[in-house]
């Protein structure tokens, strides 16, 4: 990875600017000369006003930084999610023997992320390890979560079903965090997309427990918050969520028609895990209705 004054004038030239009109009133030119030599550090007040001179944000620079590509840690975690998404339970589970036993600390957590995925869905016999232990008290235990917790809240959701834990106390927790992040105004991370990956999870997770009380008020959770922020792919998990739902306590033949028109719809990244979710929610909610129907 390059030096941090390096990186600066590598975009600096790249955008044809000069040192005045990147530095002028934050540095002196002769520190911006030191700086981009390699010489001298900047603190990071300084260095976010000439990212924002530069017209570049700080993940990009980092971006930039590293050659232009995400740091190993990144891509690991995006390949495990998209195994996830695409119930890809193979994948997951080679990459979570591969780098298990990594020296790297951020290779070892992104495998135990895909261990607990592969455990919690992939209906074998759950064990919880050391390491998904260690995962589970390292976020519990932080008081207020940033983007890096609020990130790991679908996984945090699938350990629930390990720990003796309070479900609607953590997604308490899950979306008193996002709402730092969001207005009406803006999601510049995206957190609702983030949170409602996380409420799609916390559904699953209480109709799994049989807790049908707080599965039918989870309702309210879920159209609370800055919907108006959803992306395309927010907007549809929040449609899976509204599905399933509906067909534990709503018309089973909406949510019939909300399923069809789910399936119909062709998101390569996703399509399989859709799919998948639907097909045995619809059959669990079917069960539930017998069992329901059996005490009458």
């Amino acid at each position: 990875m390059e030096e941090l004054g390096t990186t600066i004038k590598q975009i600096r030239q790249a955008k044809g600017l000069t040192q005045k009109e990147v530095y002028s009133g934050i540095v002196s030119r002769s520190f911006a000369t030191r700086l981009e030599n390699g010489d001298h550090d900047v603190t990071a007040t300084k260095l976010f006003e000439i990212l924002e001179r530069l017209g570049v944000s700080a993940d990009e620079f980092r971006f930039i930084q590293n050659d232009y590509r995400p740091d190993d840690g990144e891509i690991l975690r995006s390949q495990v999610m998209l195994a996830y998404d695409q119930q890809n339970f193979p994948q997951l589970s080679h990459l979570a023997q591969r780098y298990g036993q990594s020296k790297n600390p951020a290779e070892r957590r992104i495998a135990t992320i895909a261990a607990v995925l592969l455990t919690a869905y992939s209906h074998r016999h759950a064990t919880l390890t050391s390491d998904m232990d260690h995962l589970w008290q390292q976020i519990m235990s932080t008081k207020s979560w940033t983007l890096q917790e609020i990130r790991m809240g679908p996984i945090l959701m699938a350990l629930m079903g390990f720990k003796d834990a309070a479900v609607s106390e953590t997604i308490r927790k899950m979306h008193q965090s996002c709402d730092r992040y969001v207005s009406e105004l803006t999601d510049p991370f995206h957190v609702m997309d983030l949170r409602l990956s996380f409420d799609l999870v916390a559904l699953q997770v209480l109709l799994s427990h049989r807790d049908y009380a707080q599965a039918r008020a989870f309702k309210t959770e879920l159209m609370t918050g800055h919907l108006e922020q959803l992306t395309s792919e927010g907007n549809l998990t929040l449609q899976l969520c509204l599905c399933i739902w509906t067909w534990f306590f709503g018309d089973s033949s909406t949510a019939d028609q909300q399923a069809s028109l789910l399936r119909q719809l062709k998101v390569a990244r996703i399509d399989p895990g859709i799919r998948a979710i639907l097909s045995s929610w619809q059959q669990q909610a079917k069960r539930y209705h017998l069992k329901l129907a059996d005490k009458k």
